[in-house]
């Protein structure tokens, strides 16, 4: 089965059975419930963005008149410079680097070449169809009126290559999908009045005049279906709506040819969209309701009626908020912070400036009974007006006191005021009014503070608008040009800060430079992150430099190397003396150690031989006594056997011995 074609999704004039019927139920259910909420829309907000556009623009209208009397028009430029800061620094943050959004691969696929691939096709796709141009007009909607929005078209185009061939150069045609976004005007985006969130609307719907004959194109390709589509001037609703271009320099009329087109996408009944295509029962969802996409000229024809054809079906509008506002699907840009504080310091300028007008042309009194008749009281030099008297008599200017001076540093105030509302970093009140624009440190706090209510504004943007838009984008190309991009991938875009927040860092950064050592890896890290926080044009080329002159000389390389071994073979050797010096000291003291002990044990064995002779002395002593006790004994023995031998000698007896 082919695929879905971009000019004809549904090929509502070619689908057998098709009912050709007009279908103005479908068209008046349609245009009903958008009547409704443009209605509820402009009551709340079509005021408030007229009076925005006019101060942006520096336009002055009667009912802008801060006080009755008031002649001055002057319009104080504080608000729209506070929005072309806020929406510059906006763009600064998002297009400062060369990729501004980044591809990350998800868990399951570990390839990443076909990242790279994605990445750089979206970034070129969208740079041929001049999306970078179209986020920054939504900024700038989103920054004066309070919400950006945008509308995202898949279109066929032709991309022209210039090859070199044999016979020279010459050109190769590629008809190749492409995405475009729309910048819509909050005045031609009508969202169902009962939603707070885009996700949960019954519908969104884009209004606006188109050129007849861009629609008669789209007839004749079959995008549109085949009704006839005059002027919408000369349609059934001559002028839809009462509905009038904002900008009045385009005058609609019922020769201007253009045709009122609303691009409606939502849920529609199922039993009315039948009347121009086929419903699944798969597309069905709940109250017998179908996501579809109608296009309605004039607010009574319908020039295509289609299910959702895209691969997620969802809806190809984005939109942020630029500063929230809970509850509510509108947000609160910089014209509606600073507004009330612009229409102070008006009133202050214009009160000055007719003040100024009184005193440089003073009203004059005159005595009319010495006048001609009829005077001219015109002043110009060399007039000479004729009195019946002295003229200092019968003329005599009426002054009306004085200008205040103290109304130079009331519009300052007013003006500082204007800042403080909006949150733009700017330092241009008088030094006398302001005296943190004295100091770097004042202008500092001045940033930092402007800074955190920036990064609100920034998540805003990047989680409502930017992440939407290149999801969306990579969905449309995956499903009509899948040969261009894979689709097994996740993209999330990450952003900075923008050029206060650079310049801010920056500062930091060089202030960090004058406590670190020159030439040290840390200082050369950081010297990168200055030249990368710079908006110099010779950027990139400055990162090249400083990127290859830290990569090393071969040569250098060499040198360092061997220098590198050299230390380490002196560093071993020098290990290896020291553990020889240790291990002989360690021998000494064990030599020492076993001395010492020697000599202790020889002084013990001393004191034991000394001990050991007094013993032996005693012993020999005690020895000596018993031997002369043994003599003594002895004697007495002989002494006894003598006598008992003189006895046995008398008495003749022999002796027992």
């Amino acid at each position: 089965m082919a695929g879905p074609q971009i000019n004809d999704v549904t090929n509502v004039n070619t689908i057998p059975g098709a009912k050709k019927t007009p279908g103005l139920s479908l068209v008046g259910w349609i245009m009903n419930i958008v009547g409704n909420s443009r209605r509820s829309r402009d009551s709340h907000y079509k005021a408030k963005w007229d009076a925005y556009e006019r101060t942006f623009r520096g336009i002055y209208m009667a009912n802008d008149q801060t006080r009755d009397g008031e002649r001055s028009k002057i319009i104080a430029p504080a608000l729209l410079q506070a929005i072309d800061s806020t929406a510059a620094t906006m763009e600064d943050a998002i297009f400062s680097r060369e990729q501004w959004f980044d591809a990350m691969d998800d868990v399951g696929d570990g390839q990443r070449q076909d990242i790279e691939q994605v990445r750089a096709a979206l970034t070129e796709d969208l740079e041929v169809t001049g999306v970078p141009d179209a986020i920054c007009k939504i900024i700038l909607n989103g920054c004066l009126y309070g919400t950006g929005i945008g509308k995202i078209n898949v279109v066929q185009k032709i991309i022209r290559t210039v090859v070199n061939g044999p016979q020279g150069p010459s050109t190769r045609e590629e008809v190749r999908p492409l995405v475009v976004l729309e910048p819509i005007p909050p005045w031609e985006y009508v969202i169902d009045s009962q939603a707070r969130r885009r996700e949960d609307s019954l519908f969104e719907a884009h209004e606006t005049h188109v050129p007849r004959n861009v629609v008669l194109s789209k007839i004749k390709k079959g995008t549109y279906r085949n009704v006839p589509v005059s002027g919408f001037n000369a349609t059934k609703v001559p002028t839809p709506s009462g509905r009038q271009s904002v900008d009045l320099t385009y005058a609609h009329n019922k020769d201007d040819g253009s045709v009122w087109v609303t691009e409606y996408y939502g849920k529609v009944p199922a039993a009315m969209l039948r009347q121009f295509v086929p419903v699944e029962a798969k597309d069905v969802e709940g109250g017998n309701m179908v996501e579809a996409i109608i296009t309605v000229a004039n607010e009574n024809q319908i020039l295509r009626a289609m299910v959702n054809p895209f691969l997620m079906k969802d809806r190809p509008i984005v939109a942020y908020q630029h500063d929230t506002v809970p509850g509510k699907f509108w947000g609160r840009g910089v014209a509606e912070k600073g507004w009330n504080a612009q229409r102070a310091l008006d009133a202050e300028l214009r009160a000055r400036m007719d003040a100024l007008g009184l005193l440089t042309s003073p009203m004059m009194g005159a005595d009319i009974t010495r006048l001609p008749r009829n005077p001219d009281m015109r002043v110009r030099p060399g007039k000479v007006w004729l009195t019946r008297g002295r003229p200092s008599e019968v003329l005599e200017p009426v002054i009306l006191g004085n200008i205040d001076p103290s109304t130079f540093n009331q519009s300052s105030e007013m003006e500082r005021l204007v800042q403080v509302a909006t949150g733009a970093v700017e330092s241009n009140a008088p030094l006398n009014t302001d005296r943190r624009n004295e100091t770097a440190s004042g202008i500092g706090m001045i940033q930092s503070s402007a800074l955190k209510r920036m990064k609100r504004t920034m998540w805003n943007l990047e989680r409502q608008f930017l992440n939407p838009l290149i999801r969306k984008s990579t969905w449309r190309m995956m499903q009509f040009n899948p040969q261009r991009y894979p689709n097994d991938f996740e993209f999330v875009v990450k952003g900075t800060m923008g050029i206060v927040s650079r310049e801010f860092e920056q500062s930091n950064l060089t202030a960090l430079l004058s406590v670190m050592q020159p030439g040290s890896p840390q200082y050369n890290a950081v010297i990168k992150g200055v030249i990368e926080l710079s908006g110099s044009p010779k950027r990139s080329e400055l990162l090249q430099a400083l990127e290859q002159a830290s990569q090393p000389d071969p040569e250098q390389e060499k040198i360092q190397q061997a220098m590198q071994q050299m230390q380490i073979e002196a560093a071993q050797l020098a290990n290896e003396k020291e553990k020889q010096e240790i291990a002989k000291i360690l021998a000494q003291i064990a030599l020492i150690e076993a001395e010492t002990r020697h000599e202790d044990i020889n002084a013990d064995l001393e004191d034991e031989k000394i001990d050991i002779q007094a013993a032996n002395t005693v012993i020999g002593r005690e020895k000596a006594k018993m031997g002369h006790r043994q003599n003594e004994i002895a004697a007495e023995r002989n002494q006894i056997d003598k006598i008992r031998a003189r006895k046995e000698n008398k008495s003749g007896r022999p002796s027992k011995t």
